[in-house]
C-alpha cells in the first residue's frame, strides 16, 4: 500500500481508495476467545486444554503489539492488563490517557504491529499434535511456551530486532503464568468456601462499621467493640494496599456492596476478584503451617491420600488429571520452597 501510495503513476489508485486501520485485539482474554473459536473449527485432536493455556498465550500476544507507556509508574504488563478491563478503583491507570500516548508514539496506530493471532494459533495446533504424538491428552501454557520460543524466528514478518525484545516479553509471560499456578496450588491446598464466606462477612462488618464511625458486636460475648484494625489491615496487606490508601480501598468494596444491595444480590465475597484474593491469601497464612509440603516436593507416587485430594482440588479448578499432576509439580515445587525457606 505504501509503495502504491508514493508512485506517482497510481493516481488513479490513489483516488479511489482510502486506507482503514484495523489494528489487532489488545485485550488478552478476547484474543484467548479468538484461539477457543480456531480450536473449535480446527482440524486437531480432542485434548484438554488446561487453565490459564489460551489467556497465556493471548497476553503474549498482545505484549507484542502494545507500546511502552510513557508513565514510569505503569510497567507494560499493568498497561496489559488493564486494556483487559484489570483496573482496580484505587489503582492510578488512565486507560485513555494510555490509548492516546501510545497512538501518538506508535508509528501506524498501535495494534497494528505485533504477532498476528493466526501464528499464535497455528503454534496451538501444532503443539496440540505434538502432544498427541507423545500420548498426553492435555495442553498446559509451559508446552505451548516451548514451542513460541522455538518457532518465533521462524515468523516471516518478525523482524529480527524484535526477536530479543519478544523473548523478553516471553519470560514475563512465564512469570505471570507461575504467579497464577502458585495461586491455583495454594488454592488447593487450602481453600475453604465456608471459611472465605465468614471471613468476607466479618471483614465487611468491621469495614462498614469503620466507615460509619460504628463499633461491632462480638460474636461469642456480644459485646460491643471498636472495629478489628488488625483484622482489617491482615486482609489488605494480601493485596498490597498500604496504609495511606486503606480508606479507598475499604470504599470501594463497601460500594460495590452497596450496588449488590440495590440489585438484590447477597453479598458473597467470592464475587468481588480483589476481596476474593486478598481472603484466600489470608486463610492460606492462616492454613499453611498445618500442610505437609515436603509432600509437594517428594519423588513418590502422587496417588496418595493426601497428594491426592489436592489433585482433586485441582481438577475442581477445570484442570486435567495429568494438567493438574504437571501444574503441582511445576508451582508445588516453588509453593513449597518458599514455605520451607521461610
Amino acid at each position: 500500500y505504501k509503495d502504491k501510495k508514493g508512485d506517482e503513476k497510481m493516481e488513479a489508485f490513489n483516488d479511489r481508495t482510502k486506507r482503514i486501520d484495523f489494528p489487532y485485539v489488545l485485550a488478552y482474554e478476547e484474543e484467548a476467545e479468538i484461539y477457543q473459536k480456531l480450536l473449535g473449527n480446527a482440524d486437531v485432536p480432542d485434548v484438554h486444554v488446561e487453565p490459564h493455556t489460551l489467556e497465556m498465550a493471548g497476553l503474549f500476544g498482545v505484549l507484542t503489539r502494545i507500546e511502552e507507556p510513557d508513565d514510569e509508574t505503569v510497567g507494560l504488563m499493568q498497561k496489559a492488563k488493564a486494556y483487559n478491563g484489570e483496573v482496580d478503583e484505587a489503582e492510578e491507570v488512565d486507560v485513555r490517557k494510555l490509548r492516546e500516548e501510545a497512538d501518538q508514539a506508535a508509528e501506524i496506530g498501535e495494534g497494528m504491529e505485533g504477532i498476528s493471532p493466526r501464528f499464535i494459533g497455528d503454534e496451538i495446533a501444532e503443539a496440540i499434535m505434538d502432544s498427541t504424538h507423545r500420548g498426553r491428552g492435555y495442553l498446559s501454557p509451559l508446552t505451548l511456551f516451548t514451542f513460541f520460543e522455538e518457532n518465533l524466528e521462524n515468523h516471516g514478518s518478525i523482524s529480527e530486532e524484535a526477536f530479543e525484545t519478544y523473548y523478553r516479553y516471553l519470560e514475563r509471560v512465564r512469570e505471570e503464568y507461575k504467579e497464577r499456578a502458585i495461586e491455583d496450588v495454594r488454592h488447593a491446598l487450602a481453600y475453604d468456601v465456608d471459611e472465605i464466606r465468614r471471613q468476607g462477612e466479618k471483614y465487611m462488618d468491621h469495614v462498614m462499621a469503620y466507615i460509619d464511625d460504628d463499633t461491632v458486636e462480638d460474636e461469642i460475648t456480644g459485646r460491643e467493640s471498636e472495629p478489628d484494625e488488625t483484622f482489617l489491615r491482615s486482609v489488605e496487606e494480601k493485596l498490597d494496599v498500604p496504609e495511606d490508601r486503606k480508606d479507598d480501598f475499604r470504599q470501594e468494596v463497601s460500594n460495590w456492596v452497596s450496588r449488590r444491595a440495590r440489585e438484590g444480590e447477597a453479598f458473597n465475597p467470592e464475587d468481588n476478584e480483589r476481596l476474593r484474593r486478598a481472603l484466600e491469601r489470608k486463610l492460606w497464612e492462616d492454613k499453611k503451617h498445618n500442610i505437609n509440603f515436603s509432600a509437594l516436593v517428594s519423588s513418590g507416587e502422587l496417588d496418595d491420600d493426601e497428594r491426592g485430594g489436592w489433585i482433586d482440588a485441582l481438577i475442581e479448578q477445570g484442570y486435567s488429571e495429568d494438567g493438574a499432576k504437571e501444574v503441582l509439580e511445576f508451582a508445588g515445587a516453588e509453593v513449597a520452597k518458599a514455605e520451607m525457606e521461610d
